[in-house]
């Protein structure tokens, strides 16, 4: 397969992670196609042509025209409709599901301690932060950490989003301490920024272990969806893969000795998007030369690196996934088993979709608490 069909995504849309051919197409009352026809659509034959098309829709024309015939139709036109739709509705989710610093404070158990906003790097960047939860009670032996990475596409979410910082907080109230980590995204830096990034955090908590009284030896990672492939990259990846980043704490290792993924990218060549495009441009998540497109794919693929010392994996997956199909976490665990890996775990549950890991929270909890006590304790 091409990769450039594969890797290349619509920039400022919405990401390949939801291909065109995944979409269900809304009904045919949506406003946008209408105002849409009644604006371009000069010739009246229900299609936009690229003389046709103005503003937005000319710059971004070869990106929506998916067949390559020269023109818009309704389908076409419907499909941008719904990305547009579906973004500005995780935009907003987005915005909704931020707690503020006074409220995560305000609102934290008494029992656990919060840190917010710690810079795990010096720099420009304003995603360079992460929160730290840990016990209130002391302890006498250092405890185990875990590291909690958002999901997002790469492009949106917040380490305080949804069960990123509860997840930390309960974990905290069991015993471990946690960080939830922030990241450069798409818009600001492209692959693999965001594998230096939660690498850096690692190291960070490596370095300042003493500090915080954590075991370097048991540092687990929870992620889903982007946060999944994230986290896998930071159990397989090693230092001569380049892709440490040229932040501090390099004499620290980044490696973490167990991973919980769910919904997980694990290999970009799965993804299977018939655009067709010539150019890598700012905005995308491999934003960069064509020539080189196919080697930093593989290069951010989690499955690039099986190898038989892989640490504990504990992957979750549902079968109805239309955002990350259940081809990435049978390929994945498969891969690891020829490989070798010792200790896996594959929850692979029939009729879920992306949102497998609290669709079936009664399993899936659970089954994470179990495997971090087992594994880091």
């Amino acid at each position: 397969m091409n990769l450039l069909n594969v890797l290349l995504f619509t920039a400022g849309l919405l990401p390949f992670l939801c291909p065109a051919q995944n979409q269900q197409n809304p009904p045919a009352s949506i406003t946008n196609v209408p105002n849409w026809l009644k604006a371009m659509d000069k010739n009246s034959d229900g299609k936009i042509t690229s003389t046709e098309a103005t503003g937005l829709m000319k710059k971004n024309f070869n990106r929506v025209d998916t067949n390559k015939d020269g023109s818009l139709d309704k389908n076409e036109l419907i499909q941008l409709a719904n990305r547009l739709r579906r973004n500005n509705q995780n935009q907003q989710g987005n915005k909704r599901r931020y707690i503020s610093t006074e409220e995560l404070l305000k609102s934290a158990p008494k029992d656990v301690m919060i840190e917010p906003d710690i810079a795990y790097r010096k720099g420009k960047s304003k995603a360079w932060k992460l929160d730290l939860v840990m016990p209130k009670a002391k302890s006498k032996a250092p405890r185990a950490a875990i590291v909690f990475v958002h999901g997002g596409g790469w492009r949106s979410g917040d380490k305080r989003a949804g069960y990123f910082m509860r997840g930390a907080i309960e974990y905290a109230q069991k015993g471990y301490v946690c960080i939830t980590v922030n990241y450069r995204l798409i818009a600001e830096a492209p692959m693999p920024a965001s594998i230096e990034d939660v690498k850096c955090a690692v190291r960070w908590l490596r370095a300042n272990a003493k500090k915080y009284n954590v075991n370097p030896k048991r540092i687990g990672a929870y992620g889903n969806s982007a946060g999944a492939h994230l986290v896998c990259m930071l159990g397989l990846v090693k230092p001569e893969a380049n892709l440490e980043g040229d932040g501090p704490y390099q004499d620290q290792s980044s490696l973490v000795q167990a991973v919980c993924a769910s919904a997980t990218p694990t290999n970009f060549l799965l993804f299977d998007n018939r655009r067709t495009t010539q150019r890598s441009q700012p905005g995308e998540l491999f934003a960069g030369p064509i020539a080189t497109l196919e080697e930093r794919g593989r290069k951010a693929s989690p499955s690039t690196y099986v190898t038989d010392d892989a640490p504990p994996f504990l992957l979750i997956h549902g079968t109805a996934d239309k955002t990350v199909n259940i081809k990435h976490g049978d390929t994945f665990h498969a891969a690891l088993k020829k490989a070798g890996a010792k200790q896996l775990e594959y929850i692979r549950i029939e009729g879920a979709g992306h949102g497998v890991f609290h669709q079936s929270s009664k399993k899936t909890y659970p089954a994470m608490e179990k495997f971090f006590e087992t594994h880091l304790r």
